[in-house]
């Protein structure tokens, strides 16, 4: 058979690799639950091409899917808002993989660095939302000065230093948090 010949790629398609026999790229399509594509030369190139079998770690591994699956079976026993949920059921994947793994790998150490990279986009998301609605320094700043207005309105003198002197302990105080 010449390399320029087209041949089919007869890869097993997804959900028929327990039932059908690995076939290799052939001139005869190898029938139904194999794939169809015409070629030239060796697999598709969703089948790898002439480079093997497709990748079979990351996002595509045995673990990452079951780990998917446990994710989003956690995930809707509880609130579907509650971001600290998360961050509990990300870490509690992350330990039951560690549990799991028999060797360290590249691909296990790819695995982990991928969950622990979503605990730490939830955290960061989580960090931002806190501070978001945090006033500035100078929000705080201008807050004070306009009740400090108001207490020297409203309040009368003989007490009025001291208001002002609680108003502006309790800004340091805040403004050191």
């Amino acid at each position: 058979m010449s390399h320029s010949e087209t041949i089919y790629c007869n890869a097993r398609k997804k959900g028929n690799a327990d039932r059908l026999e690995k076939r290799d790229p052939g001139p005869d399509q190898a029938g139904e639950g194999y794939c169809s594509r015409m070629t030239d030369g060796g697999r598709c190139r969703m089948h790898g091409k002439n480079g093997g079998a497709p990748v079979k770690h990351g996002l595509y591994s045995f673990k990452r899917e079951k780990l998917r699956k446990r994710f989003n079976e956690a995930e809707d026993v509880q609130a579907p808002g509650d971001l600290w949920t998360e961050v509990s059921v990300l870490r509690a994947l992350l330990s039951d993989y560690l549990a799991e793994l028999e060797d360290l790998d590249g691909d296990a150490l790819s695995d982990v660095s991928s969950i622990v990279s979503e605990l730490r986009k939830v955290v960061d998301t989580l960090h931002q939302i806190q501070t978001r609605n945090a006033p500035t320094q100078s929000e705080v700043r201008r807050m004070t000065e306009h009740m400090g207005q108001i207490l020297k309105e409203y309040v009368p003198e003989d007490r009025r230093a001291d208001a002002l002197k609680e108003l502006e302990e309790r800004i340091e105080i805040a403004e050191q948090l």
